[in-house]
């Protein structure tokens, strides 16, 4: 792939004055910090951005050939390594620009479905999905067919920002902050779900919701889930949970029975059978075997700050005390050496770790018990960000480079 030169427009910054903020209203405050962080955010995205942006070729006619098994991993700038080799030797596919948390070049997430991967990159500011189908070249996952809610704009860029992305049975959803946003042809079409108004006859009052993510709960109910902050002022909650059964095109907001308070933002992980829920600490989960609809906790995990991960089949929380279980449930101790962050399994059974605050990767032939790195990068210094590997997943691509 061509390199881009990179060039950085100045960032904009706004302020509001004391005697202002002490004359209007609490609604006019919340409505102008609102006004105030969105223009800041598509500040950061600058022409030569769009320059990087609109050279990456569109897609859309994706031809999955899943025969070769590979490793996707992902981090802030769009960096995008892969192995197709079991780990044993990695290469980084695509690189955009340097990037943190917010701003056009943020990516925390990767998810695979049908011989594809897919990988959203920006929060805050314009937000696009790159794709491949051999592992090796990196497009844009739309066909350039718009998805803005008008018709207009850049086709490139996606509608609503995107946190986090799910895929199963050839469809990839995405949440992020009130849009949802789902492609069950591989990015020929997409169909967006505001929930701004959907549930405004819900009983439970305004939603108010941010950092939604997406998970596929297996072929049984074909149902995706997602998982969002509580934002709103009614007490400590768990989040919102919002269900799909119609491949991420509409989504009703669900009131499940047993999920107990808890503070801060969760992590929800699917085994294909069976659902787990952290909270912020991992110290406690919760688990549903009916796709979200009622759950059994909390369960102690006997750790904290833990990553949660699927690993062949079992939950993992890898931390500084790392724990494994079967059911959710009943939590075991992990080889003292597995080290911490998120674990990705091949279907030969080799483990490979990743973490947000480490620029390496380690990979396990012996189920944990010994470790060695495999590949190391060094970033660039950008605040705002750790620029170690967010996200990845393990997945069957074409074995040859696209002619």
């Amino acid at each position: 792939m061509h390199r881009h030169k990179i060039c950085f427009a100045p960032r904009q910054s706004f302020s509001f004055g004391h005697q202002l903020m002490k004359s209007l209203t609490h609604t006019l405050v919340l409505s102008l910090i609102v006004f105030a962080t969105v223009n800041a955010f598509a500040a950061e995205d600058s022409p030569a951005d769009a320059k990087i942006r609109n050279a990456i070729p569109l897609g859309g006619d994706f031809q999955p050939n899943p025969k070769v098994g590979a490793f996707v991993v992902v981090g802030h700038g769009a960096r995008i390594i892969v192995s197709k080799d079991d780990g044993q030797t990695w290469k980084q596919a695509f690189f955009a620009a340097p990037g943190a948390d917010h701003g056009p070049w943020a990516t925390k997430s990767v998810a695979y479905t049908n011989g594809v991967f897919a990988v959203p990159v920006g929060w805050g500011g314009p937000t696009i999905y790159l794709a491949s189908d051999d592992g090796v070249n990196w497009r844009h996952l739309t066909s350039g067919a718009s998805q803005q809610r008008d018709g207009k704009g850049d086709p490139r860029v996606m509608t609503g920002f995107t946190w986090g992305l799910a895929g199963g049975k050839g469809v990839f959803v995405s949440g992020g902050y009130m849009t949802f946003s789902a492609t069950a042809d591989l990015g020929k079409s997409f169909k967006s779900f505001g929930m701004w108004g959907a549930f405004k006859n819900d009983p439970r009052g305004k939603l108010s919701t941010h950092h939604i993510g997406t998970v596929y709960c297996g072929d049984a109910s074909g149902r995706f889930l997602a998982l969002g902050d509580n934002r709103g002022n009614s007490g400590p909650k768990f989040g919102h949970l919002f269900a799909s059964d119609d491949q991420g095109q509409t989504w009703q907001w669900l009131a499940p029975k047993g999920l107990d308070a808890s503070t801060g933002r969760g992590t929800l992980k699917c085994n294909d059978k069976l659902l787990v829920m952290t909270d912020t600490q991992a110290a406690n989960t919760w688990t549903s075997a009916d796709a979200g609809e009622t759950w059994d906790g909390p369960h102690a995990t006997g750790t904290q700050r833990a990553t949660l991960s699927v690993v062949n089949g079992e939950f993992w929380l890898c931390g500084k005390k790392s724990r494994t279980s079967s059911d959710g449930k009943t939590w075991r101790d992990l080889p003292a050496a597995v080290p911490e962050g998120q674990v990705i399994a091949s279907d030969k059974g080799t483990l490979i770790s990743i973490h947000a605050q480490r620029f390496n990767i380690q990979r396990s032939t012996d189920g944990g018990q010994s470790w060695q790195e495999v590949h190391a990068y060094q970033p660039l210094e950008i605040k705002g960000g750790a620029q170690g590997l967010r996200d990845g997943a393990f997945g069957f691509v074409g074995p040859a480079g696209r002619n």
